[in-house]
């Protein structure tokens, strides 16, 4: 029951926010071209500024596990590569393309991961995923960039594809952060204040910005690519890389780690990014409600299977 109620406490709060959104929009609140703008200055702004809230409050020192780093990140780049062999094959539309191969590998582990883990092992013992997080995220966000420039139109232009990558908002936040962790500067607090008040603002922000822009009339339409996206996302990666970890011996916190990094839904600036770049927003949408949802009922039996199993 408490793992339920963990999952439950930490999903359902994102669905409500999403249903203001949508709410918003049913009511006629705000019009469709201040959604736009909106999404825009959350991308390019609250986001990116909770991106670098996340890594600049990470004591990237404290608990650095080589082995679960290296596993992490060569797996998201599995994902990713996996995605890019698969995804053309299946889906002939470039910016449905670039969305699913997003979603392929983007995590929500700074919404979901550091919550359960927080949940499962209390605050003193979750140093490894919150210097995990630290590098992932920025990784994820490089390689999030990459997918929907890849995909924007026309023919793939590597120059273009890196302009994008460097000039990303979310991609400049994350440099900005380990800029000033790994200098060891410190902002002032008034900064800090304000950098933190803008950070906690960014997800409630975009949650309620994705329902008031969702058009759930197409998700019907999308019906293949979202069941491949939600199947691979939180039953396929999570089962091999869970194996993978327990054969290479991790237990506990790490193999917790591994949980949330491969079995966490996407994540919501997915939805925001595609929005920005080009993508198929609404199929980001889905892909985002549906991994969301579903991920209370298989992060629950992740749990309850490794606990059973003595692991966790």
């Amino acid at each position: 029951m408490e793992n339920i109620r963990v999952s439950l406490n930490t999903v359902l709060p994102m669905f409500l926010m999403i249903g203001v959104g949508c709410l918003a929009k049913q009511r006629r609140m705000i019009s469709a071209e201040a959604v736009r703008e909106a999404n825009g200055l959350c991308f390019k702004l609250f986001m990116s500024v909770l991106l670098f809230q996340n890594i600049y409050t990470s004591d990237l020192g404290a608990s650095f596990h080589g082995p679960l780093l290296a596993l992490c990140m060569v797996g998201i780049l599995a994902e990713f590569l996996l995605g890019l062999l698969l995804i053309p094959r299946i889906e002939p539309s470039n910016p449905a393309r670039g969305v699913m191969l997003q979603g392929f590998f983007r995590t929500n582990t700074v919404l979901l991961g550091l919550p359960i883990a927080t949940s499962l092992f209390g605050t003193g013992r979750v140093g490894q995923v919150s210097v995990i997080v630290a590098f992932v995220v920025p990784f994820i966000n490089i390689l999030s960039v990459v997918a929907l420039e890849l995909y924007r139109g026309g023919k793939p232009n590597a120059r273009k594809i890196l302009r994008g990558v460097v000039t990303n908002p979310l991609v400049l936040g994350a440099a900005a952060g380990m800029a000033v962790v790994l200098t060891g500067l410190r902002l002032p607090s008034v900064v800090e204040s304000a950098v933190s008040g803008i950070a906690r603002a960014a997800t409630p922000l975009a949650l309620v910005l994705m329902g008031a822009s969702l058009d759930f009339s197409r998700f019907r339409t999308s019906a293949r690519n979202l069941t491949i996206c939600v199947l691979e996302r939180l039953v396929v990666m999570p089962a091999v890389f869970i194996a993978i970890a327990v054969f290479m011996g991790f237990r506990d916190v790490a193999l917790c780690t591994v949980m949330v990094v491969f079995g966490a839904p996407v994540a919501v600036n997915s939805y925001t990014m595609a929005l920005q770049m080009d993508g198929d927003a609404d199929l980001a949408g889905g892909i985002v409600l549906l991994t969301t949802g579903f991920s209370c009922l298989t992060l629950f039996l992740w749990i309850w299977l490794l606990k059973t199993l003595g692991l966790l």
